[in-house]
Protein backbone atom coordinates (compact mmCIF):
# COMPACT_ATOMS: atom_id res chain seq x y z
CA UNK A 1 0.00 0.00 0.00
CA UNK A 2 1.68 3.31 -1.03
CA UNK A 3 1.59 5.96 1.52
CA UNK A 4 0.43 9.10 1.40
CA UNK A 5 4.02 10.83 1.66
CA UNK A 6 5.14 8.64 -1.62
CA UNK A 7 2.45 9.57 -3.11
CA UNK A 8 2.02 13.26 -2.92
CA UNK A 9 6.16 13.99 -3.19
CA UNK A 10 6.37 10.84 -5.68
CA UNK A 11 3.51 12.78 -7.45
CA UNK A 12 4.30 16.19 -7.73
CA UNK A 13 7.96 15.06 -8.88
CA UNK A 14 5.89 13.44 -11.97
CA UNK A 15 3.93 16.40 -12.39
CA UNK A 16 6.74 18.96 -12.63
CA UNK A 17 8.53 16.08 -14.88
CA UNK A 18 6.12 16.33 -17.14
CA UNK A 19 5.10 19.91 -16.94
CA UNK A 20 8.74 20.87 -18.03
CA UNK A 21 8.80 17.58 -21.22
CA UNK A 22 11.75 15.98 -18.96
CA UNK A 23 10.20 12.64 -18.15
CA UNK A 24 12.67 10.78 -19.46
CA UNK A 25 15.72 12.86 -18.63
CA UNK A 26 14.15 12.58 -15.06
CA UNK A 27 13.62 8.63 -15.10
CA UNK A 28 17.15 8.76 -15.45
CA UNK A 29 18.06 10.62 -12.40
CA UNK A 30 15.59 8.86 -10.32
CA UNK A 31 17.39 5.71 -10.61
CA UNK A 32 20.87 6.81 -10.49
CA UNK A 33 19.21 7.92 -6.93
CA UNK A 34 17.40 4.65 -5.90
CA UNK A 35 20.89 2.98 -7.10
CA UNK A 36 22.95 5.59 -4.81
CA UNK A 37 20.59 4.90 -1.98
CA UNK A 38 20.67 1.46 -2.09
CA UNK A 39 24.50 1.04 -2.52
CA UNK A 40 25.24 3.92 0.22
CA UNK A 41 22.18 3.64 3.23
CA UNK A 42 24.43 5.21 5.60
CA UNK A 43 24.36 8.46 3.43
CA UNK A 44 20.10 8.11 3.51
CA UNK A 45 20.44 7.39 7.45
CA UNK A 46 23.21 10.98 7.89
CA UNK A 47 20.59 12.56 6.11
CA UNK A 48 17.59 11.52 8.39
CA UNK A 49 19.56 12.23 11.59
CA UNK A 50 17.37 14.13 13.90
CA UNK A 51 21.00 14.82 15.84
CA UNK A 52 22.49 17.10 12.87
CA UNK A 53 20.81 20.02 12.15
CA UNK A 54 18.16 20.79 9.14
CA UNK A 55 20.50 23.51 7.58
CA UNK A 56 23.50 21.27 7.71
CA UNK A 57 21.31 18.06 6.21
CA UNK A 58 20.41 21.03 3.49
CA UNK A 59 23.75 22.33 3.15
CA UNK A 60 25.12 18.38 2.77
CA UNK A 61 22.51 17.51 -0.10
CA UNK A 62 23.55 21.14 -2.05
CA UNK A 63 27.01 20.03 -2.08
CA UNK A 64 26.00 16.33 -2.78
CA UNK A 65 24.39 17.22 -5.68
CA UNK A 66 24.69 20.76 -6.84
CA UNK A 67 25.36 20.36 -10.64
CA UNK A 68 25.31 16.29 -10.92
CA UNK A 69 21.26 16.74 -10.57
CA UNK A 70 18.54 18.81 -12.42
CA UNK A 71 18.24 21.40 -9.62
CA UNK A 72 14.26 20.05 -9.83
CA UNK A 73 16.07 17.17 -8.31
CA UNK A 74 17.86 18.59 -6.18
CA UNK A 75 15.09 20.90 -4.70
CA UNK A 76 13.12 17.62 -4.05
CA UNK A 77 15.54 16.11 -2.13
CA UNK A 78 15.90 19.37 -0.15
CA UNK A 79 12.26 19.73 0.36
CA UNK A 80 11.55 15.92 1.89
CA UNK A 81 14.59 16.69 4.38
CA UNK A 82 13.16 20.35 5.50
CA UNK A 83 9.91 18.66 6.00
CA UNK A 84 11.30 15.27 8.14
CA UNK A 85 10.52 13.32 5.35
CA UNK A 86 13.65 11.95 3.85
CA UNK A 87 13.16 8.26 4.51
CA UNK A 88 10.18 8.42 2.11
CA UNK A 89 12.88 9.06 -0.53
CA UNK A 90 13.18 5.54 -1.88
CA UNK A 91 8.99 5.37 -1.75
CA UNK A 92 8.68 9.38 -3.68
CA UNK A 93 10.86 7.69 -6.05
CA UNK A 94 9.08 4.21 -6.66
CA UNK A 95 6.53 6.32 -7.04
CA UNK A 96 7.77 8.27 -10.16
CA UNK A 97 8.76 4.97 -11.64
CA UNK A 98 5.30 3.70 -10.70
CA UNK A 99 3.67 6.78 -12.37
CA UNK A 100 5.86 6.92 -15.50
CA UNK A 101 5.42 3.14 -15.97
CA UNK A 102 1.43 3.98 -15.66
CA UNK A 103 1.82 6.85 -18.56
CA UNK A 104 4.13 4.97 -20.80
CA UNK A 105 2.14 1.70 -20.86
CA UNK A 106 4.95 -0.66 -19.42
CA UNK A 107 4.21 -3.90 -17.33
CA UNK A 108 6.78 -4.94 -15.42
CA UNK A 109 7.99 -8.51 -15.76
CA UNK A 110 10.00 -11.20 -14.08
CA UNK A 111 10.73 -14.18 -15.59
CA UNK A 112 12.69 -17.01 -13.64
CA UNK A 113 13.65 -20.34 -15.57
CA UNK A 114 16.64 -23.17 -14.35
CA UNK A 115 19.01 -21.86 -16.98
CA UNK A 116 20.09 -17.96 -18.33
CA UNK A 117 17.80 -17.29 -21.20
CA UNK A 118 19.69 -16.17 -24.12
CA UNK A 119 19.49 -12.81 -25.98
CA UNK A 120 17.06 -14.20 -28.33
CA UNK A 121 14.88 -15.97 -26.23
CA UNK A 122 14.51 -13.08 -24.07
CA UNK A 123 13.68 -11.09 -27.02
CA UNK A 124 10.40 -14.06 -28.19
CA UNK A 125 9.55 -13.81 -24.95
CA UNK A 126 9.17 -10.08 -24.63
CA UNK A 127 7.48 -9.81 -28.23
CA UNK A 128 5.13 -12.64 -26.75
CA UNK A 129 4.24 -11.10 -23.64
CA UNK A 130 3.92 -7.94 -24.87
CA UNK A 131 1.21 -8.73 -27.29
CA UNK A 132 -0.77 -11.05 -24.56
CA UNK A 133 -0.82 -8.16 -22.48
CA UNK A 134 -1.32 -5.30 -24.46
CA UNK A 135 1.36 -3.36 -22.84
CA UNK A 136 5.21 -2.86 -23.09
CA UNK A 137 7.29 -5.36 -20.92
CA UNK A 138 10.14 -4.21 -18.94
CA UNK A 139 12.06 -7.72 -18.44
CA UNK A 140 14.13 -8.63 -15.63
CA UNK A 141 15.37 -12.53 -16.10
CA UNK A 142 16.38 -14.16 -13.06
CA UNK A 143 17.72 -17.64 -12.85
CA UNK A 144 16.57 -20.36 -10.35
CA UNK A 145 17.52 -23.77 -10.46
CA UNK A 146 15.27 -25.00 -8.56
CA UNK A 147 12.46 -24.17 -11.24
CA UNK A 148 14.35 -27.48 -12.78
CA UNK A 149 12.81 -26.40 -16.22
CA UNK A 150 10.28 -24.13 -17.91
CA UNK A 151 9.35 -20.63 -16.65
CA UNK A 152 7.66 -18.73 -14.31
CA UNK A 153 6.44 -15.10 -15.45
CA UNK A 154 6.04 -12.62 -12.70
CA UNK A 155 4.07 -9.39 -13.35
CA UNK A 156 2.49 -6.82 -11.01
CA UNK A 157 -0.78 -8.50 -10.85
CA UNK A 158 -0.16 -12.00 -11.80
CA UNK A 159 1.86 -14.97 -11.53
CA UNK A 160 1.94 -17.71 -14.56
CA UNK A 161 3.98 -20.84 -13.54
CA UNK A 162 4.56 -23.41 -16.14
CA UNK A 163 8.02 -24.96 -14.41
CA UNK A 164 8.35 -28.04 -14.25
CA UNK A 165 8.45 -27.81 -10.34
CA UNK A 166 4.91 -26.51 -10.00
CA UNK A 167 4.08 -29.17 -12.38
CA UNK A 168 5.28 -31.85 -9.95
CA UNK A 169 3.90 -30.17 -7.12
CA UNK A 170 0.66 -30.44 -8.96
CA UNK A 171 1.16 -34.36 -9.44
CA UNK A 172 1.68 -34.37 -5.69
CA UNK A 173 -0.82 -32.55 -4.80
CA UNK A 174 -3.49 -34.97 -6.87
CA UNK A 175 -2.01 -37.83 -5.83
CA UNK A 176 -2.57 -36.77 -2.21
CA UNK A 177 -5.86 -35.94 -2.90
CA UNK A 178 -6.35 -39.10 -4.44
CA UNK A 179 -4.81 -41.30 -1.61
CA UNK A 180 -6.97 -39.67 1.15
Amino acid sequence: MRSEVQREYGGALWAIAVEDGVADEMLADVHALQTLMRENPEYLRLIRCPDVPVDERVRLLDEAFRGRVPDTVLHFLQLLCERGHFGFLPDCLSEFCRRYDEANNIENVTVVSAVPLTREQKDALGTKLSQKLQRNVRMTAKVDPSVMGGLRVETEGASMDGTVLRQIESIRENLLETVL
